[in-house]
């Protein structure tokens, strides 16, 4: 006798279905999907910019607390106190100028089906087939 619970038994699984009333299927371009799996290129601009504003700031503090026993070291800090929020606001400006909203994409996705909104009513009996590209050509004639 087969064991119903073998992976060589000929009984078939039971299935439950959940009637769904419609499915909305969206196209994505690959740079839009690139965009949504990535974040936008401008992200490393805002990160290095965060990085050089905390590394300034902490050497204000440096500045502000520590006796310095060599006139390098305090130049060296007082370079990077200098360049360091300067090149940081031109990189946040950079990104604030070239920033991609992973909201307005997702926006401009979703607006793509024929500006329906996700709840519109939809026809009691959809198409069942798919269109065959035979299905669209005109009879010559």
């Amino acid at each position: 006798m087969v064991n119903p619970n073998s992976p060589h038994s000929d009984k078939k699984p039971f299935i439950r279905r959940g009637k769904v009333e419609f499915v909305n299927l969206y196209e994505v371009k690959e740079h839009e999907l690139e965009l949504l799996e990535k974040g936008s290129a401008g992200t490393l601009q805002f990160n290095f910019a965060i990085f050089l504003f905390s590394i300034a700031l902490t050497c204000i503090a440096a500045l502000a607390t520590a006796d310095f026993k060599w006139d390098l070291a305090k130049t060296i800090f007082t370079f990077i106190t200098v360049i360091g929020p300067l090149f940081g606001g031109y990189l946040m400006l950079s990104w604030w100028r070239t920033r991609a909203s992973l909201k307005e994409v997702v926006s401009v996705i979703r607006s793509r089906i024929n500006g329906q909104a996700p709840d519109a009513q939809i026809p009691e009996e959809p198409e069942t087939q798919p269109k065959t590209p035979e299905d669209n050509e005109e009879p010559n004639g």
